[in-house]
């Protein structure tokens, strides 16, 4: 028989290498549970592996880090299997377990001998029927402290721990599911309460929100009854409802951050494409070929030939509402980070413009393929990667198909990606250098004194028109702002509550001869806003243009003034949207109670019901009631203030030219109000508002009215008690206890009636 060649016999290697194929059964329970078996007797040990899909990306706003601070709850025990008897049993019976939670995903695994296969089953079922059940302030407290700790030794004592925990923020927008990092802050950490605990598990602990593998040595025929038996009878949650994802509109920034290391550190970060997709990929092995191995560019650039870098990688964090690129390089002592910065984009640039050779991308392809086949030789590693597989694109055995892509890539396909996202203005650069000596004596040991204050003269306003037109002239503002004061206020009567606030909008939808489409139309086009507002002791229409326009906008204000419209199309829009916006108020618990307690405080004056109206009024408004208010506001004393960095004369022409003048009235035209008188003794009313997360408390005192002497010690007094955010309130139930997210007074004086009010929304448990 002939020899074979080396070359010849890698070759019948080569073709005779089947493509990977890993053998599974996936099916979906009746709730919805993702289940896949896959069954593997060459070695006798089994493995369970669940992915949860949620994340960081699903916590609630000042609750960063709860979805890891859950992932240690989970093994805080039932009632079945109390705290502390989950890891005894499994270790009794040689099992082991752990969990681990990133930006998207959750995942919870087990593995020990196949014998013990429906022990960990039943273990994880139990657990997920019943977990919220046995959870309560003793198991919340302590886990909370475990994950703060967990945060202080990998972040807070980790070098660069900081630097890396801080990428998150500033990458992405407030609003973005991956603007908090995983391991949360240890304020919103402490803010968690039981309830937040429980509420959590039942909107993601769901089986229709859940991947369940099996794995290893077992009779599926055995198995999957149990499976049905334990997971197939847990209820169906709803569906999750994700947040909205905003569109990341990043722009290059640079920010350099102290820490204790003795070396300073360049991290580059990068925005890329969603994991799963093509584009992941390449950009995946263009990390790979930067990077991996001595040979690799960044290596033999940066670290080799220039000298700038002790240390450089590169890695891609896949995620799925778009992943992050990362290159991390230590700088060489004596050198400079800008040098550092500019020498890896450089790399990164000639990458770009050149590409990737063949031979480069067969390399690392080639060491994907190793990193796949280590996965495949561990039963644990295997399974998760079939969640992980099914998470990403729905088909569990998808290693060939991975790696397939890498195989099949091209340099143009690569260079592509490169281009596209690697460039220097879509960059975040974040410098860690060591922190400074401190000196022994502080340059800022002592204050300066404060010099006093110079002498403030307030600006006057001038007189224009000959009508008492009041106008201030300020430089610089191409702005054109008039507004326009009646004498006419205070509450409407009952049956007819808010209908002198829908006049008053309703004389600025339309006027002059226009009707309400074209008058608006106009009033857009000109980039002109009018605003209104209706007061206890007046009321005003406000408007702001563009300068440029300041003539064309007070001439369509004068029409509403002199010409008032008053079409019916515009009536039914006011009462719709106010009725709109009285029922969402009593939606809101704050709007509620604050109505609330008006109607409580004032009994029957007048002032009981809120200027704004009420829902019942709004509904059954008719035009001719509001016809009336529109007239006796237009016929009531005008008044006109007006600003811009016009000339007073070119003021008053403008002014002239759009027939917009005061009005002088034989007396103000205010509604009759009586004086209040206060009731007497302390009351206490309660709204009961199942469900609701806060409790909203309100206060009100009866004080002077307005034109007392000693109304500015008042105003003083309601500064240092809650008008200011260092006010005792807020101090004390906010920055002191925790209470609360802001806590506030405000004095309300008026000719007949002065108040004093206090509010906060306070945790439910504190109330």
């Amino acid at each position: 028989m002939p020899l074979i060649t080396s070359a010849a016999l890698l070759m019948l290697v080569a073709q005779k290498q089947a493509a990977i194929k890993v053998p599974y059964e996936k099916y979906r329970l009746p709730n919805g549970m993702k289940v896949i078996l896959h069954v593997d007797k060459s070695l006798p040990i089994a493995t369970i592996n669940t992915w949860f899909n949620v994340g960081s990306k699903d916590e609630a706003e000042r609750r960063s880090g709860f979805a890891h601070l859950y992932e240690h709850l989970m093994f805080m025990g039932t009632e079945r299997v109390p705290n502390g008897e989950y890891d005894k049993r499994m270790e009794q019976i040689g099992g082991s377990n752990n969990a681990s939670t990133t930006e998207d995903r959750t995942n919870y695994f087990s593995i020990g001998p196949a014998s013990i296969l429906p022990t960990l089953l039943w273990l994880d079922a139990d657990r997920l029927e019943s977990l919220d059940d046995a959870m309560d302030q003793k198991k919340l407290d302590l886990q909370r402290e475990v994950v703060k700790n967990e945060r202080r030794q990998n972040t807070e004592d980790s070098p660069y721990g900081k630097a890396y925990n801080a990428i998150s923020e500033l990458m992405y927008p407030r609003n973005h599911p991956y603007f908090n990092s995983v391991i949360g802050s240890h304020e919103d950490l402490s803010a968690a309460t039981v309830d937040d605990v429980k509420g959590f598990f039942r909107t993601y602990y769901i089986p229709n929100n859940a991947s369940l593998v099996v794995a290893g040595d077992f009779d599926p025929k055995a198995i999957k009854p149990l499976v049905t038996k334990w997971f197939g009878t847990l209820p169906r949650g709803n569906d999750v409802v994700r947040k909205s994802v905003p569109p990341v509109n990043f722009s290059a920034k640079t920010v350099t951050m102290v820490d204790a290391v003795s070396t300073s550190k360049s991290i580059l970060v990068w925005h890329a494409p969603a994991l799963g997709t093509k584009e992941d990929r390449m950009l995946s092995l263009a990390a790979t070929i930067l990077s991996e191995g001595l040979s690799s560019r960044l290596q033999k650039v940066l670290v080799q030939e220039k000298r700038l870098a002790q240390s450089v990688s590169a890695g891609l964090n896949s995620l799925v509402y778009g992943s992050q690129l990362y290159i991390d390089a230590d700088l060489v002592e004596g050198e400079s980070q800008s040098r550092l910065n500019a020498g890896i984009q450089a790399v990164l640039d000639e990458f770009a413009k050149t590409g990737p050779t063949a031979a480069e991308i067969k390399r690392a392809a080639t060491i994907f393929e190793g990193q796949i086949a280590e996965q495949l030789q561990s039963l644990d590693q295997r399974a998760d990667a079939l969640n992980r597989y099914e998470f990403m694109y729905g088909e569990p055995d998808s290693f060939q198909r991975e790696l397939d892509e890498f195989k099949s890539a091209t340099p143009a396909a690569v260079r592509t990606v490169v281009q596209k996202y690697l460039v220097a203005s879509k960059r975040l650069t974040l410098q860690v250098i060591p922190e400074s000596k401190v000196p022994a004596e502080s340059p800022r040991k002592e204050a300066p004194s404060s010099s006093t204050n110079a002498p403030f003269a307030a600006p006057r306003p001038v007189t224009i028109g000959g009508d008492g037109t009041q106008y201030w002239q300020r430089a610089n503002v191409p702005q054109w702002v008039v507004r326009v004061d009646f004498a006419y206020g205070g509450a409407d009567r009952p049956g007819s509550y808010g209908a002198s606030t829908m006049a008053l909008e309703w004389i600025t939808r339309s006027g002059g001869g226009l009707k309400m489409d074209a008058f608006q139309a106009q009033l857009d086009s000109l980039g002109a806003s009018l605003v209104t507002n209706y007061g206890l002791r007046g009321s005003s229409i406000t408007l702001s243009v563009p300068l440029s326009n300041a003539l064309a906008a007070t001439k369509l204000l004068g029409g509403c003034l002199n010409q008032p419209g008053l079409g019916a199309s515009a009536f039914s829009d006011i009462r719709d949207e106010r009725a709109g916006e009285l029922a969402s108020e009593n939606d809101d618990p704050s709007s509620a109670v604050a109505k609330l307690l008006r109607r409580e405080f004032f009994g029957s004056h007048p002032y009981a019901e809120p200027l704004g109206g009420v829902l019942k009024d709004a509904e059954a408004m008719k035009p001719g009631v509001v016809q009336e208010r529109v007239k006796r506001i237009l016929s009531t004393k005008r008044t006109i203030t007006v600003a811009s960095s016009l000339s007073p004369k070119s003021a008053a022409e403008i002014l002239a030219a759009a027939k917009l003048q005061s009005k002088t009235a034989t007396k103000q035209d205010l509604n009759s109000v009586p004086e209040f008188v206060a009731a007497s003794g302390q009351r206490v009313v309660v709204l009961d508002r199942p469900g609701s997360a806060q409790t909203s408390i309100l206060f009100a005192f009866p004080t002077m009215r307005l034109g007392q002497p000693a109304n500015e010690a008042l105003e003083a007094a309601n500064t240092v008690l809650g008008g200011s955010f260092t006010s005792r309130l807020n101090q004390n139930l906010r920055e002191e206890k925790g209470y609360t997210y802001g806590a506030g007074s405000r004095v309300v004086l008026d000719p007949k009636v002065g108040y004093l009010t206090m509010r906060s929304s306070v945790r439910t448990d504190v109330t």
